[in-house]
């Protein structure tokens, strides 16, 4: 009996790794197909965002976020000068076919995945994604930008 809970006990320890390992890759996998469709619809001069929305939108974002992003996009006040999840004016002509995945870390709030636009990754954006009834979502958005310090020459 108490090598059965020996192994048991190891088994549990062995797995937990490979399960977090698993749902971080699930989280990844949903920031790019969301990140592809995306952009794909804004090549098609599709906003995502405006009119009645879609549900590709409820199924990759936050309820919370979309109810936010929904009333700064029907409101008279200023919205954002760039796109909320491109964090740019425009889209690279590349962009579109060229999405990846560069990196993710965890922190006690979401899981940041890294997502690169352009063959010569020129663009990153940083997915918090975050679960929601079991689903990886997506919450908020940040701009990866690396500004070169002239200091350290």
């Amino acid at each position: 009996m108490g090598k059965m809970i020996r192994v048991l006990i190891l088994l549990f320890f062995i797995s937990s790794p490979a399960f977090a390992v698993s749902d971080i890759n699930n989280a990844a996998k949903v920031a790019l197909e969301f990140n592809k469709w995306y952009l794909q619809q804004i090549e098609k001069d599709i906003y995502p965002l405006l009119g009645s929305g879609s549900p590709e939108m409820d199924e990759y974002v936050t309820a919370e976020t979309l109810k936010k992003l929904h009333r700064a996009v029907n409101s008279d006040d200023e919205f954002y000068d760039a796109d909320f999840f491109t964090r740019s004016q425009d889209i690279g002509a590349d962009w579109p076919k060229n999405v990846t995945v560069v990196s993710s870390d965890l922190d006690p709030v979401c899981l940041n995945v890294y997502v690169s636009y352009g063959k010569d990754i020129s663009h990153t954006v940083i997915d918090c994604m975050v679960k929601e009834k079991g689903k990886w979502k997506i919450q908020s958005v940040a701009l990866q930008a690396i500004v070169p310090n002239e200091n350290l020459k």
